[in-house]
């Protein structure tokens, strides 16, 4: 999506602050991301300050603003979750990866981030890869997880 396209989808909507959020989603739908020209569009649209639209782009946990790396890999810290290992798996991830959470791998293939609660607390503990939730996760299953990837 372009510039042009862009200006087309916002014109679709209503030049209302209340349809924030769903402008916001189709940008990050179309890119995978928040472009910061993009977001400065919609504000224009929807004549909403900057301030405003990056305060809603960043308190979504989903939105991203940055290119997704190739590849996500997401350890639940929920309770259930926790109380089960997954600070061993968050750990493993980490030092298999050489990032910490929060952090994308120098060649952009894996971005580690963690999930506060991915409801499934009776699989316990739970990573999400590439969306994917898998249950009864171990450390081993993980790392061979993490280097199926590309294969």
């Amino acid at each position: 999506m372009d510039e042009i396209k862009l200006r087309q989808a916002l014109e679709n909507l209503p030049r209302k602050r209340t349809v924030l959020l769903p402008a916001l989603h189709i940008v990050h739908k179309e890119f995978g991301f928040l472009p910061e020209w993009a977001m400065e569009e919609v504000g224009k649209w929807l004549r909403v300050p900057k301030s405003e639209v990056y305060g809603a782009a960043t308190s979504y946990a989903n939105f991203k603003l940055h290119p997704p790396a190739r590849h996500e890999v997401k350890v639940c810290c929920g309770a259930s979750c926790w109380m089960n290992g997954s600070q061993h798996l968050l750990k493993k991830a980490e030092e298999h990866l050489g990032i910490e959470i929060g952090e994308r791998t120098p060649d952009n293939n894996v971005e580690l981030g963690k999930v506060d609660c991915a409801f499934v607390c009776p699989r316990a503990p739970v990573v999400q890869i590439d969306g994917v939730t898998v249950g009864g996760m171990t450390e081993d299953e993980l790392v061979r997880a993490i280097d199926a990837l590309d294969k």
